[in-house]
């Protein structure tokens, strides 16, 4: 029984002292002490890079295995607004900048076109008479001829004929002198010289193969003829140009007009002539708008002594305007082209890591801005670097993005499905990325038949993926990145492959922004000028710029927008 009271006082004052405990202690909170850390009550942890993964204790990402860090208890402030971890901004080298109003004294216009035969010496040789082609010296492009050169010969039915009624009348000459005058002349006026015509009554036999003699000087720029076919009096053989001057003709936007006039000068560059300007006058501005295009050409004549500028050669032209009048305007870093709409993200609460997509319209290109049309506002804060990984995090977050607009038709055609690859690693798809790259390189080398083939490998590639684990909405996405590569595959038209691969590359790095662990760096790179200058995106290994939209005829246009890694 002493042993039973001992041990029970022992007991009583232990069930006390918790009691005790648990009145000071309980009320104030539950301590974490693991791995000895505390985790506060309420708080939300998220990911720097996946903002989207939000939890309410500590731990690690289950996307990239980063350790969570404590971040804002709401993170979504409205129904397009998203908001990112500061470290995240912070690894993504995110900046802003804010906007206003500015006068503009002096500014350049820029304006894109191409180099063009000048068409005042422009000429057509034709056939003098109905006859068949014997022989044709000419047979070129580039080859150069000279006024009364030979130029080959003809067979003309008619002028043995006449040839033949000359000799007739030539016997009766003295008798009938105004017949032979007038077969004499008829010769002269299909361009037989007195020499021939003499050659013909001294020998008293017509020649079966007349000459064809140059009528102008000039580069022939297209051959129309081929020996052995029959051509009628006024079909053109080949036309010529006298490339010691050409035109340099651009297209404006409507929206430029009030900002050219006649005598204005224009400074002229091109990829072709790096480091070298010309300097010109616009001399022409067509009066006329093209409905389809909504721009009108504007020409500058330019002397080319030293044959540099080559016809087909695309050039860009820079105008210095004068605007008296405050605008708006955007730098160029900021803005997202996707073909249809062109996209800012706002920071609307300088004081809090949010982001919103704008649409906006802009105009001109004054240095390296846009004139802001509608969408913005004089004070607003925009994001200028960093802008394809906040578009990233917008997708991410289920938010409208470059890709995918909330409610509305995405900008890829056929495609309504946002994507979503949680947890997904880039090996699954690193095939894919090499095949797609393949097909870029036989762009940018301008072989139509070898991108159809490296197009059907990416299709294989795509198809061996196994779907199974895949959530529905990548399958779905997947039939849609299969759609544009079988359009591309079964295309032999360079043009039709190139217009097929913006929206696939658009796809492309949609996934490749998406996935984790690239095994190699990524570069999305960007031509303003593709697409009928509304600008285009692409996939390289290298950073070097090599543009498929253009190939030879613009190989370095375009600049690096964003590294994937």
């Amino acid at each position: 029984m002493e042993v039973i009271k001992k041990y029970g006082g022992y007991i009583g004052v232990l069930l006390l002292g918790l009691l005790i405990g648990y009145f000071f202690f309980g009320e104030k909170g539950h301590a974490d002490h693991a791995n000895g850390t505390t985790v506060e009550k309420g708080a939300v942890y998220t990911c720097a890079m996946h903002p989207e993964v939000r939890k309410g204790d500590m731990g690690t990402c289950p996307l990239c295995g980063m350790d969570l860090t404590k971040g804002a208890t709401e993170t979504m402030v409205s129904s397009n607004r998203f908001q990112m971890s500061e470290d995240a901004l912070a690894l993504a080298n995110v900046e802003t900048t804010t906007i206003g109003l500015g006068s503009f004294d002096e500014n350049t216009l820029q304006l894109s076109g191409k180099i063009t035969t000048n068409e005042r010496t422009d000429a057509v040789q034709t056939s003098i008479f109905d006859g068949r082609i014997e022989a044709l010296n000419i047979n070129y492009v580039g080859q150069y001829i000279k006024k009364g050169k030979k130029l080959g010969t003809i067979y003309a039915p008619d002028m043995y004929l006449a040839q033949d009624k000359l000799l007739t009348s030539a016997s009766y000459r003295e008798t009938h002198e105004k017949l032979f005058a007038s077969s004499r002349n008829t010769l002269g006026l299909w361009k037989l010289t007195d020499a021939q015509i003499d050659e013909v009554l001294k020998t008293g036999k017509p020649i079966l193969n007349f000459p064809i003699f140059a009528d102008v000087s000039g580069t022939v720029t297209e051959v129309l003829a081929s020996e052995g076919n029959f051509y009628e009096q006024g079909d053109a053989l080949f036309r010529v140009s006298n490339l010691y001057t050409v035109w340099a003709v651009f297209d404006a936007y409507e929206s430029q007009l009030p900002m050219l006039r006649n005598g204005q000068e224009i400074t002229i560059t091109s990829k072709a002539f790096q480091g070298e300007a010309y300097t010109a006058k616009i001399d022409f501005i067509e009066p006329v708008l093209n409905t389809e295009k909504r721009t009108v050409s504007v020409r500058a004549t330019m002397v080319n002594k030293s044959g540099a500028l080559k016809p087909g050669m695309f050039v860009e032209g820079r105008v210095a305007v004068a605007m008296e009048e405050q605008v708006l305007t955007v730098p160029k870093s900021a803005v997202l082209w996707t073909g249809k709409r062109s996209l800012v993200y706002v920071k609307p609460d300088s004081t809090k890591p949010s982001f919103e997509m704008v649409e906006v319209d802009l105009g001109n290109v004054l240095g390296d801005s846009y004139i802001v049309i509608n969408g913005l506002s004089s004070g607003d804060e925009v994001v200028t670097n960093g802008t394809f990984t906040i578009d990233a995090a917008a997708q991410l977050s289920g938010k409208k993005s470059m890709m995918s607009q909330k409610g509305a038709d995405t900008d890829i055609e056929g495609s309504t499905v946002p994507l979503h690859l949680k947890g997904v690693g880039a090996a699954t798809f690193e095939t894919v990325f090499q095949r797609y790259v393949q097909v870029k390189e036989a762009l940018v080398a301008s072989k139509p038949s070898e991108a159809s083939l490296a197009a059907k490998e990416l299709l294989a590639e795509l198809s061996a993926i196994d779907s199974g684990p895949l959530p529905k909405e990548i399958v779905a996405y997947m039939d849609q990145l299969k759609k544009w590569t079988v359009s591309l595959s079964e295309s032999n038209q360079l043009a039709e492959q190139r217009k097929a691969f913006k929206p696939l590359s658009e796809q492309v790095i949609l996934l490749a922004t998406s996935v984790t662990d690239l095994e190699k760096p990524l570069h999305v790179q960007f031509c303003p000028m593709a697409d009928g200058n509304k600008g285009a995106t692409w996939l390289s290994l290298e950073e070097k710029i090599r543009n498929p939209y253009f190939g030879d005829a613009m190989l370095q246009c375009g600049t690096l927008k964003k590294t994937l890694e």
